[in-house]
């Protein structure tokens, strides 16, 4: 950790920086850059980057040592041509002594053995990689607080939604239903968002009974009492949509964090309406967790919902879970599932804070080995449960800082996009994979559909603005509010006006309403802010 403590040190003395022009803070931005996010140690920090195609910061590179080598040669030939050279002991150390004087855009790096006399032995190592464009701060624009309104009013009367205002059953022709506990739920949890507004909106009652129906047809398929996932909502719809679930994705299989999703649109239908139904559903949700958590404190991915045999070696992020207990507990004022909650932060401080392997865990892509599929969702979900503890210890937010350092590094595009993808793209992926139709700022989703979606744009925003309250330093807002402008532009396309497109780039793709609904809520947080 002690590479880390310069970024705590650098937040404290920047605490009172909301006087720094924009020069400034764009200078800073860059400065930042050489230090490396979670650097490679040989024995003590195992490698997670060897698949990533952009850094942002310094990075370090598992090259094995050279037989005879007693020192190497770096030598980095930037996009300009330009050759930036230094000298170290290890073929593993950090680019941070040239990092900040390399140009944007495609990069080789040589590392050349050397032997005591200065020869060269053995073949040079290479790597090949994007060097990606540093935030660079303007006039800030202010986010008009009606615009996430607009946003969430254009979603509940669109199209994707009308079933909801009358049969109750999902829509044909909308196939993401197949998705039920994301999809289903974040209808209901949307519809319930819009009723519960204040002034209450005309039509408010009718949306509220919309709520129910999306909430009430959700739970109809959960899993029963004798099931191992009892009271779990199913990650893949049961009869519909058939020709669209293959491979990974059918009823037989379930992805264990749909609960904790699921459940937080429950909680949300339950704040709107006072029905304890749906409160209890989300208490029953928690307590299939505590009764199937293994004892290092997280759960099997991908499992067989009916006897809870993993269908995958992969284990679960828990940091969902996390947050849903965390919810549950703000709402019902029960204890009950603290320890719960306790050994999957135990588990998490083991295993990806310790391994840095933040894999993707989504439904559309099935369960990959370790570093194959790196996103930040979960990294940034757990630097936001550290960000807003309420006494907040210096190591936790040094361990909240480098996560967010490790999110923006693979995930961000500031500007200048890098040209190729960390590994084969989902279809998702490839659909949306080219870079000059993104709209920029934006932020990519993870390595198998490396496209700018709203969803993570919100993650993001979300955490800088953590970032802000807990350090003062302004230029977490700074960079919240230009990811936020982004999301403000793709609100004014003709294909769904008012809405946040899914597909943050032109001409947008299919819309996710999971994903606006997250744009929503971080877009309001952001007008918020002052």
């Amino acid at each position: 950790m002690r590479l880390l403590s310069s970024v705590f040190l650098c937040c404290l003395s920047v605490s009172v920086g909301a006087a720094e022009s924009a020069a400034d803070l764009t200078k800073r931005a860059l400065a930042e850059t050489a230090t490396p996010v979670r650097p490679f140690i040989a024995g003590v920090q195992p490698a997670w980057n060897g698949r990533a195609v952009q850094f942002l910061f310094a990075p370090v590179f598992e090259f094995p040592e050279t037989s005879g080598a007693a020192r190497y040669r770096f030598t980095l030939t930037d996009a300009t041509g330009k050759e930036h050279v230094f000298l170290a002991s290890k073929p593993s150390a950090s680019l941070a002594p040239i990092w900040t004087s390399v140009a944007v855009g495609p990069a080789t790096l040589a590392v050349q053995g050397l032997d005591a006399s200065d020869a060269s032995v053995g073949a040079p190592l290479v790597r090949r990689f994007h060097r990606a464009a540093p935030f660079a701060a303007s006039t800030p624009v202010p986010i008009d607080p009606a615009r996430p309104a607009r946003a969430l009013a254009a979603l509940v009367r669109s199209p994707d939604l009308r079933c909801w205002f009358a049969d109750g059953v999902p829509e044909a022709s909308f196939v993401l239903y197949r998705y039920p506990s994301k999809i289903v739920g974040a209808a209901a949890s949307a519809l319930a968002t819009y009723a519960a507004q204040q002034p209450a909106p005309a039509d408010a009652a009718e949306a509220l009974i919309a709520s129910r129906r999306a909430a009430d047809y959700l739970l109809s398929m959960a899993y029963p009492a004798d099931a191992a996932w009892a009271g779990h909502l199913p990650t893949y719809h049961p009869t519909l949509y058939r020709e669209k679930l293959k491979g990974h994705m059918s009823g037989g299989n379930y992805l264990t964090n749909c609960g904790a999703e699921a459940g937080r649109y429950l909680l949300d239908v339950h704040a709107a309406t006072k029905d304890r139904k749906y409160l209890d559903a989300a208490v029953r949700i928690a307590a299939t967790y505590e009764k199937t958590q293994i004892p290092a404190g997280s759960w099997p991915l991908f499992v067989d919902p009916r006897d809870g045999k993993p269908a995958s070696p992969n284990v679960l992020v828990p940091t969902g879970v996390v947050g849903f207990l965390d919810q549950l507990e703000a709402v019902t004022s029960d204890r009950r599932f603290a320890p719960v909650r306790a050994r999957a932060l135990v588990w998490i401080m083991a295993n990806p804070v310790r391994t840095w392997n933040w894999q993707g865990q989504f439904e559309d892509v099935r369960p990959l080995p370790p570093y194959e599929n790196m996103t930040k969702h979960e990294a940034c979900d757990f630097a936001l449960h550290l960000f807003e503890q309420k006494e907040l210890p210096p190591t936790d937010l040094t361990l909240a800082l480098e996560l967010l350092r490790y999110a923006e590094d693979q995930f961000v595009v500031w500007d200048q996009p890098p040209k190729d993808t960390p590994v084969r793209q989902s279809a998702d992926g490839a659909a949306g994979g080219k870079a000059r139709k993104w709209l920029l700022p934006c932020v990519l989703e993870q390595y198998r559909c490396y496209a700018p979606v709203c969803a993570s744009s919100a993650k993001l925003i979300r955490t800088y603005l953590a970032a802000w309250r807990a350090t003062g330093d302004r230029l977490h807002l700074e960079k919240a509010r230009a990811l936020g402008a982004t999301l403000a532009r793709s609100q004014d396309h003709p294909k769904a006006p008012g809405r946040y497109q899914t597909w943050v780039m032109l001409p947008p793709g299919a819309m996710w309403f999971n994903c606006e609904l997250m744009a929503v809520r971080a877009m309001q947080e952001l007008a918020a802010e002052r």
